[in-house]
């Protein structure tokens, strides 16, 4: 597969089949989100791997509570309030693993160059046949002290990049696109 299949064939998957990804996959993909772009090549990041539908279930269950929690001082959560209320929603989708991209360093650029690797992590996985999703309902319960102490996360390490990997279930479609807005400024 070429990099532009790649980059076209990607999708949020949201459906898993129930075979674990072993570690060697796992380990793999991670070897290719290594290779991001970085700012003056620090290579700010570190993978945390959670692996077992159990496990992912039950810190389903703790970010969903987080969620609700705020969902009083954040009115964008105001139209998910409902799914996340639903006890049989897992917020992990029943995927088999989660990979955290972590930022080792406090600052701005570590947080993109983390960007840079979980979209390496993404299309190196869709290259192996294996599917992903960044999961935004898990970052603001990653970043509590229970969380954090839970996961073994050590203080240099800002979580940055929930992403679920697994087998798909079918064939995910791909959704429209708007052209790209280009303005080009010459002197």
């Amino acid at each position: 597969m070429d990099v532009l299949e790649a980059i076209r064939g990607r999708r949020a998957v949201r459906d898993y089949l129930d075979d674990p990804v072993d570690a060697g996959a796992i380990e793999a993909v991670l070897e290719n989100a290594v290779w991001a772009p970085s700012g003056m090549n620090r290579q700010p990041w570190r993978f945390l791997v959670l692996q077992g539908r159990e496990l992912l279930a039950r810190c389903s269950a703790e970010a969903k509570a987080e969620m609700l929690a705020q969902a009083a001082e954040r009115p964008e959560l105001a139209g998910v309030s409902d799914m996340l209320g639903q006890a049989d929603f897992n917020i992990f989708y029943n995927a088999p693993a989660l990979i955290v991209v972590c930022a080792t360093q406090p600052d701005e650029m570590a947080l993109k160059d983390c960007c840079l690797a979980a979209e390496n992590l993404m299309l190196a996985a869709h290259a192996a046949g294996l599917g992903t999703c960044w999961i935004g309902f898990a970052e603001a319960w990653l970043k509590t002290p229970r969380a954090r102490s839970r996961l073994g996360l050590s203080d240099d390490m800002l979580p940055v990049a929930p992403i679920i990997i697994g087998r798909p279930r079918g064939e995910t479609h791909a959704p429209q696109r708007r052209p790209a807005e280009v303005r080009f400024v010459q002197a």
